[in-house]
């Protein structure tokens, strides 16, 4: 398995499409804002030596949580929830990040369908989804290691 390989999305089909060019290989920071749902995401990931930022995705509200990799430390699982919220049909309600280091989360509040994404022999490498004022569904890049 060569490349990235593109999974998902797990959410609803609200919003707008939301994705990044080129070809990252670790994602090395996540911002996340979160209340009662995912209000949005961005993040940074390293891509030929340089980092680049993508998002914020979703909305202004909830409470900004900055999550900042240490080196040697990546994503091996991402695991959330999608319900109904606030009038839209369906979307991110929570979202827990899990690295070869630790477990950052839940954000948001765990409610509604469960998912979760561990990745066995590689790693997240970067995010996709669609978003308008909360973040409406989330994808995920995996690199092999």
């Amino acid at each position: 398995m060569a490349g990235r390989v593109k999974l998902g999305l797990w959410g609803g089909n609200g919003g707008n499409p939301r994705d990044i060019d080129g070809n990252p290989t670790r994602v090395s920071k996540i911002v996340v804002r979160s209340g009662q749902a995912i209000d949005s995401l961005a993040y940074d990931y390293d891509q030929d030596g340089k980092t680049v930022q993508a998002g914020p995705w979703g909305g202004s509200g909830g409470n900004p949580t900055t999550i900042v990799f240490q080196a040697g430390e990546f994503l091996t699982a991402v695991n959330g929830t999608t319900s109904p919220f606030n009038n839209v049909a369906n979307m991110l309600r929570s979202l827990t990040f899990v690295t070869n280091v630790r477990k950052y989360g839940p954000f948001g509040v765990e409610e509604g369908t469960p998912f979760s994404v561990p990745v066995t022999n590689g790693r997240v490498v970067g995010f996709y989804g669609r978003s308008g004022v909360y973040v409406d569904a989330l994808g995920i890049y995996l690199m092999p290691n």
